[in-house]
């Protein structure tokens, strides 16, 4: 029996109070909440989601726009378009897509970024204060962002009543944007956390030891039936395109749906990651009200 642990219900419900939010935002300050996003079209994935971000916060009352990046962007024009974007306090939210073009020094960035717009948590600020958090309850109290698609994992993993505590966790994927802070938030909620990556020795025998995998490292069919044990708990994190077009993640979804609960490519994590993204930029602009 297939057991979907899917995300388009969850999401929806996270983004239906946001509309009127944000028309709320509107009435009180006389403006829309506003979103920048910094794109590079070097990285046609990265462009291709941040334009649909942008798309899906417009139409719920965002002014939301794209600053283009490329191979010519040096870092001196690129921190000074930053500083006047935090200098501006009609600006609430700020994305960078990432990767960035190679030329831009990601570290200087991260540490510059303001954390009160950081929506995806990833400036130095943010991020420092989640890896300062030992429990669950610290986390939920920070007054900076932590990263959507980690947050997204644990909201999903709540939505379907999956608990955590004492549970031998597999994250493939060790990216600052994902794996790092998702095992971070993992183990703040009392899992027991492998952290894999590409260069992991015997991942098969550790997935086989795991209750959770998640997997968030690009590769097609990474994980097959042979990887895991049955009733294992999967939630596919990456987003991959295949030969045929056709979008999948890192799992053999049509050879592991009838033997583990798994969360499906393209409707599990990846809308309640914008859900959660939208929430974020009303969150960022109410702050200012109150």
């Amino acid at each position: 029996m297939t057991v979907l642990l899917e995300g388009k219900t969850l999401a929806a419900q996270i983004k239906e109070p946001l509309k009127e939010r944000a028309y709320n935002i509107y009435k009180k300050i006389g403006r829309k909440a506003s979103l920048i996003g910094f794109g590079w079209k070097g990285d046609e994935a990265g462009f291709y989601y941040l334009t649909k971000e942008v798309e899906a916060a417009r139409k719920i009352g965002i002014d939301a726009d794209i600053v283009l990046l490329d191979e010519a962007t040096k870092e001196k024009q690129f921190f000074t378009l930053l500083d006047a974007i935090f200098s501006r306090s009609t600006i609430d939210a700020l994305l960078i897509a990432r990767p960035l073009p190679p030329q831009l020094n990601k570290l200087d960035i991260a540490a510059s970024i303001n954390p009160a717009q950081d929506i995806d948590g990833m400036g130095l600020v943010s991020m420092g204060r989640l890896f300062m958090c030992k429990t669950w309850k610290e986390i939920e109290n920070l007054q900076t962002f932590i990263p959507c698609c980690p947050k997204a994992v644990m909201r999903l993993l709540d939505y379907h009543k999956i608990d955590l505590q004492g549970k031998k966790v597999t994250v493939i994927g060790r990216s600052n944007t994902v794996g790092s802070p998702l095992a971070k938030m993992l183990t703040a909620k009392n899992a027991t956390v492998t952290l894999c990556h590409t260069k992991t020795k015997d991942l098969k025998e550790i997935t086989l030891n795991s209750d959770i995998v998640i997997s968030a490292a690009g590769k097609i069919k990474l994980i097959t039936k042979e990887f895991v044990k049955k009733c294992t708990i999967l939630i596919d994190v990456a987003t991959v395109v295949n030969d045929q077009g056709k979008c999948v993640g890192d799992m053999d979804y049509d050879n592991l749906h009838d033997f583990c609960p798994i969360s499906p490519v393209p409707g599990g994590v990846g809308p309640v990651t914008l859900a959660c993204l939208l929430e974020n930029i009303i969150i960022s602009a109410e702050r200012k009200i109150k």
